[in-house]
């Protein structure tokens, strides 16, 4: 006779084989958008770095003088662990002749996906959050007013774009070392595609969105994304838009840091209070956090 309980242990490996093979397909569209990633369980809080700042040297004046001494201030930056986020679903144990997940099942994709959208949705919290920074972790660090490009006139503009490259190039952001992330929605999309010098193949280089694709326009690349879904973003995107003012974030990956305390954990079973009816769970839990300020921006628009 089959061991129930090594039945059970090869359908909860299967599931989560299956789910977290379907996550690594298809990974999410923010959380890869960061400089690195670390694993945290079992940890509340962790020092990501000791930032120092920027030193020069000085000229040496005479034979045999002291040494030019230097005291750099330095910054602990830190991450605090996300909220766990899980969900559920019951199956009738009458209306399944196999109780495998397989690579392929409608049910892995769905978890996946939800488990994909846990982690999109911290990337925003994150990048609009607090950061953290100081001995012990617990000094809040809000977002620079300073790299908040206003939302002066409606739409995104050349305008706008040249000046948040300004801002970013007076910041000593190596635009070669990185290339800026601009995150558009679709309005941004279409108020790009009405710049002349973006339309013109002469000026771009090629012929702009060629396939769907966005081009990369004044050295930013473009991601699309649509942070009104209630489903994709369901605590973040509203984080996107005060009144009528999109707020876009614009930043290189190495201003970023993202900490995992749970990529995907899942479990099928039969639950005894429901006739023994299979409960299929998955669970998530990540943060993201900014490092650097010199390095995250938010550029405005003006939405109707």
């Amino acid at each position: 006779m089959p061991d129930p309980a090594f039945a059970e242990q090869h359908r909860n490996v299967g599931y989560n084989n299956a789910v977290t093979y379907e996550m690594r397909q298809r990974p999410g569209l923010l959380y890869p958008l960061v400089g690195s990633t670390e694993n945290y369980s079992g940890q509340s809080s962790h020092r990501i770095e000791n930032r120092f700042d920027e030193i020069s040297m000085s000229d040496q004046v005479g034979r045999l003088e002291d040494t030019n001494l230097t005291d750099p201030d330095s910054v602990a930056r830190w991450i605090k662990v996300g909220k766990a986020r899980d969900v559920a679903v019951m199956f009738d144990k009458n209306d399944q002749a196999v109780t495998e997940v397989s690579l392929g099942s409608p049910l892995a994709q769905r978890v996946a996906t939800a488990a994909q959208r846990v982690h999109d949705d911290e990337w925003l919290k994150g990048y609009f959050g607090s950061a953290w920074q100081g001995p012990t972790g617990d000094t809040a660090v809000p977002f620079a007013a300073a790299n908040v490009v206003a939302a002066a006139a409606s739409g995104l503009t050349l305008t706008k774009l040249q000046t948040m490259r300004e801002r970013m190039a007076l910041n000593d952001v190596d635009f070669e070392l990185e290339m800026p992330i601009l995150l558009v929605t679709p309005k941004q999309v279409t108020d790009l595609m009405n710049i002349e010098q973006y339309r013109n193949m002469d000026y771009s280089g090629s012929t702009p969105l060629a396939r769907g694709e966005i081009k990369p326009f004044m050295g930013f690349r473009f991601i699309e994304f649509n942070p009104d879904s209630a489903r994709a973003y369901p605590q973040g995107g509203a984080l996107t838009k005060v009144s009528t003012t999109r707020r876009l974030p614009c930043f290189v990956p190495s201003g970023l840091h993202r900490g995992v305390w749970t990529e995907f954990f899942g479990d099928i079973g039969p639950r005894r209070d429901k006739k023994l009816n299979i409960q299929v769970y998955g669970e998530a839990r990540s943060a993201v956090v900014r490092t650097d300020e010199k390095k995250c921006y938010i550029l405005e628009c003006t939405e109707s």
